[in-house]
Parts: structure tokens; sequence; C-alpha cells
């Protein structure tokens, strides 16, 4: 750290408190706190100034007695403080301690610290836990606790999972006053670094979404609303069938959440009659809408893949509406998604064409993929594998459609459609809980923690959902300065981008003679745009003072 002086066009001279940092090999300098202008008081003024929060700072002085320690992360802690009280998760976890009076640690704080990891440095629990001791704000976090806490929590959270949901969608629902009609839902896998299943009954070997057949894992399963705020999630054996997971998920929806009416949108895998009777429940009132395998229609093929059937709704998509049994079904043609399928399956043509260009090739090149045995000739005798051009021209032919089912009655087929398309908020928050959150690899070995550790991950998207909610409503843009100081296009602002500028709001503690300013750098760019949208006003510059003999908490 060091003092950089900086000189206006009028001659003043300013001083900033600066951090030299590496990034891709180069170093870079951050400015942690912006000191003032220059001037000739004396240093006791300078503590005296400091402690009124002036923002003029004297450091003729400064320079030569200053001595600073290490930063520490700040800025993530305020954000999820804030979000905390205001969606009541700090509530429910107090009603949870409060069932628990021989509990020997602070529930809330844990929790608390370990959502907050999730954002800054995601990774099994040990590490978190080492981490957060070194460089979170000390004021804020939980000390002085055992590893052996951490994992009670898990427990902890795992026992009281079903309220933790319920509280958070009756507060939400309660706060902004609406009603629920459509929920979306989608399944996921998540892996484990461990082929062992004798733990328990979750952790199995099944169909892996992440292609690691080598890895046991888990399937989780997502209720999501269109605003992109969760709902619940449940966890299901590693070899499960995503379609059997329809009669449970639906019976928890009812029971659980008591939703006036819901309408169940759900991918293509879910698709069957099994499940859509269950989605209509014992007395047909339950709504769904659900993707069609068109594919399976062989005897419809004439009719659905016939364009003139089709009724423009604008210059790019086109609908044609039908029955399947006593349900509507909607098939679209679109020609933006006729575009996407041709290059997607062009990159799967170039690859088995490489393929096929070797002089040695068997047919465990191509077995492993379905796709590329659909696209090769020839395996089946394993002779000569040539391209499968009668299967190309099929699915050339295919371009662009794709269909649901559904038995509500009172959308147009548009609407119907849209509906459909917003599925893309599971995937994206799938997205963000394996990839932010860093859900997976599950480090945890028995069914209780890795359902306390999937909860936790619930409680910190659930923050998420609500900060990128924030931002959305407020319409705040991206500044291009928050990449690498690189040039982009105008573009909404995400929780990612914003939480990274926001580690770079620290607390600072600065040794001045016998007393220690606890200092917080300058909030600026896009995590002033996350605090704006949350409602949230900055902490004072000087967080706190302390000496030898006593902690001084300043005042705002």
């Amino acid at each position: 750290m060091f003092i950089k002086t900086t000189t206006n066009s009028a001659g003043q001279t300013y001083y900033h408190l600066v951090e030299s940092y590496r990034l891709d090999g180069k170093v870079k300098h951050r400015t942690l706190l912006s000191l003032g202008k220059a001037g000739e008081d004396r240093m006791d003024e300078l503590i005296s100034a400091i402690s009124k929060h002036k923002e003029i700072l004297t450091i003729l002085e400064l320079a030569k007695n200053i001595d600073v320690k290490d930063t520490y992360i700040l800025g993530p802690l305020l954000v999820l403080e804030r979000l905390f009280a205001r969606s009541g998760i700090d509530s429910i976890l107090q009603s949870i301690t409060a069932r628990h009076p021989k509990l020997e640690f602070d529930l809330r704080g844990l929790v608390f610290t370990l959502a907050a990891a999730r954002f800054v440095r995601p990774g099994s629990k040990l590490k978190v836990f080492e981490y957060w001791q070194k460089r979170f704000y000390p004021e804020m976090v939980t000390p002085n606790i055992g590893l052996h806490q951490l994992y009670r929590t898990l427990d902890l959270l795992a026992e009281h999972k079903d309220e933790i949901e319920k509280d958070l969608f009756w507060r939400d629902r309660d706060l902004l006053n609406r009603e629920v009609d459509v929920v979306l839902y989608d399944l996921t896998t998540l892996r484990f670094e461990s082929t062992r299943t004798d733990l328990g009954d979750l952790r199995q070997f099944g169909y892996s979404k992440e292609r690691r057949s080598d890895c046991t894992q888990v399937v989780l399963g997502l209720l999501v609303t269109p605003e992109g705020i969760p709902i619940g999630f449940e966890v299901y054996p590693g070899n499960t069938f995503e379609g059997k997971t329809i009669k449970d998920i639906v019976a928890k929806l009812r029971e659980k959440f008591s939703i006036r009416r819901f309408i169940f949108v759900g991918d293509r895998g879910l698709f069957s009659k099994t499940n859509l009777k269950e989605l209509r429940g014992e007395n047909k009132a339950g709504e769904f809408i659900v993707g069609m395998k068109l594919a399976v229609f062989k005897n419809r093929h004439d009719e659905f893949y016939d364009i003139k059937r089709y009724q423009w709704l604008n210059a790019d998509l086109a609908v044609y509406e039908t029955k399947h049994e006593d349900d509507r079904c909607i098939i679209t043609w679109s020609r933006s998604r006729a575009e996407r399928d041709r290059k997607a399956r062009e990159e799967v043509l170039d690859k088995i064409r490489k393929k096929l260009s070797k002089k040695k090739i068997t047919a465990k090149e191509f077995v492993s993929n379905t796709t590329y045995q659909r696209y090769v000739v020839g395996l089946n005798d394993n002779k000569e594998f040539t391209l499968n051009q009668k299967a190309i021209d099929q699915d050339t032919l295919r371009d662009g459609f794709f269909g649901v089912v559904t038995n509500v009655m009172d959308m147009d087929a548009k609407e119907i459609v849209e509906n459909y398309k917003t599925l893309w908020i599971v995937e994206d928050a799938f997205g963000e809980i394996k990839g932010t959150l860093r859900a997976r690899p599950v480090f945890h070995w028995t069914d209780p923690r890795i359902v306390g550790h999937l909860t936790l991950c619930f409680i910190a998207y659930y923050c998420e959902s609500l900060m990128t909610k924030a931002l959305r409503d407020k319409k705040f843009i991206l500044d291009s300065r928050a990449i690498d100081e690189e040039i982009i296009d105008p573009r909404p602002l995400t929780v990612l981008e914003a939480m990274r500028e926001l580690q770079e709001v620290r607390a600072v503690p600065v040794k001045v003679r016998n007393t220690t300013l606890w200092v917080r750098t300058d909030i600026n760019g896009n995590a002033h745009k996350l605090f704006s949208a949350i409602g949230l006003k900055p902490p004072p510059k000087v967080l706190r003072l302390t000496s030898k003999s006593e902690n001084v908490v300043a005042q705002a």
C-alpha cells in the first residue's frame, strides 16, 4: 500500500490510499480511500476529523506514520445483511434458534457467513471456514467457532428445509401482494467427486446431465416463479428418472404452499401419459404447459410439419393449434429457432466428419453419443462408416419446430408459448447455482449434510434472485469499466458483475500511533448501483475506532 498524490487543473493536491494488485500478470492499482486535500493540520486534528466523517482530510504527516494491515472484504456482507433482514431470513433463523434452546452458537451468524462465502469464495466448508476467518470484516461474521458447529448448521438447515421454503414463499407473496399462477419446474444433476454409494440413499450413479457418468450424483428439482424467485427444491437419488418426480413435486406444491391456482410448466422430459395424469390431479383441476415430443407422433408428421397449416403471428413466428387427446396441442415454427437448429447440427456433423477422416476408426468413436449414432451408417456391422444423409435430410425438414401440450383454456396460443419459453429462467437458475454459487461438486457424504448444503445454496440463490429483480426493476446498465476496463456494449447489469466490484469495497485497518481507524473504501460504479437497487445506504467512511484499551464504534 502507498500514498498517491494527484493534482487538479487548479493546482490543488489530493492524496489517496492505493493498493497494488495483479490481474492477468499485470500490476494494477486501485484506490482504497480518497484521503482528501493536503493542508497544514496536525495528526491529532486528522484523527478528530476522521472520527467526525469529514470528507476533506489532511494527511501531511499521515504518509510518514501510516501502518496499513491487510484489507478485509466488506461490500458483499453489507448487501447480504440487508437482504437477510428485508426478505425475512433473519426472523426465520431466529425462530428456528428459539426451538433449539441448547444451541451453543449463533445459527443466523453462521448461515449468513456461509451464504456470503458462496458469493465470495465458494468451495468446501473447510476452505471457506479458513478463508472467512482471515479475509471477512470481523465485525460482521461469526468469530471463534469450531468446524463441528459449521456442520451442525447444515444439519439444522436440512431439518428445517421445508419450513424455510414455506416461510420465504409466504413472506414474498405477502410483500409483493401477488397471486402465483405460473410455476416453472426443471431438474438437473449435481455430481460428487466420489464413487461411493454406501453412505445414504441420495448418492447414486445415474444419467448425468453434466456428462460425468464416472461420478455419483443427486438429482435436483427446482421450482421457480416467472420472476426468477425460487419457491422450493427437492433432492432425489442420483438414479431417479425425471418423470418419476412429478407426483412428488406436485403434491408438495399443493400441500406446502397451498397455491390457489398454479400452472405447471415443464420441459419435454416430463411428457408422458402418466405425468400428465399426475399434473391434472385426482379432481382434474391441475393445469400444465409441458413440452411435446413431436418425434413420437410419426403418424402426424405430415400434419405437424406442414407450414401451410400455420398462422403467422409475426415475421419470425408461426403457430398451429390442434388436439392431443383431450388437451390443446400448440406447435410453432420460428426462423430464429430454425437457424439455431441448423447451426447446432452442423457443429455435430463437423465433429463426425473429423472422426470419419481418420485412417483407423472403430464403432467406439460413435457409440457413446446418441446423436453421433443417428448420423452415422455402418455401426451395426462395424464395417464402412458413412454419414446418414437420410437422417440429416429428415432433421433439416424439422428445423425450427417445437410443440407444447396444455390443458389451460383461458390463454391464447401465443401466451401459452411465451409461458413455456420462460423455462430458460430455471435453466439460468441452475447455471447460477452450479456456477456462481458452486453447488457442485458436493463435498458432503451423508444425506442430511447434502440436503443442508443445498438448502444453504437455495438461501444464497434466493438472495441473488432478489438482487437480480431489483437491478432489472431499476433498469440499471452495466458500466463498461466493470470488465477489466474494456469497452463493451451497454447491457443490463448482472449480480455477478456487481458482486465482483463489491468485493473491492473493503474495510481497511489504518494504525495511527496508538489508534486503529477502520475505514471503508469507496463504493463506485456497479457496486454503487447494487446498493441503490436494494435501498442500502453506504455506511460511514470510518466504520469504527479502536485502541489498545477500548473499542469505539464511530457514530454516523
